[in-house]
């Protein structure tokens, strides 16, 4: 699909999947560590909720709740 979109793209120029995972994996552990240092100066507990579900068009949806 990218070298359909971009012809001129070369295969070296796309990402191998486990480079794009392990970028996705970092950024996630680098977003979750300044969300916990966050929570960790708000006074009192904070409850989250999460609820993932699927419309019946397939659509799928994830509500958080704090």
């Amino acid at each position: 699909l990218l070298k359909y979109q971009h012809p001129q793209m070369k295969e070296s120029d796309i990402p191998h999947w486990t480079k794009l995972r392990d970028e996705i994996l970092t950024k996630a552990a680098e977003a979750e560590a300044k969300l916990s240092d966050h929570l960790k100066g708000i006074p009192g507990q904070i409850l989250i909720t999460f609820d993932a579900w699927t419309s019946s068009a397939y659509d799928p949806y994830l509500a958080i709740t704090a």
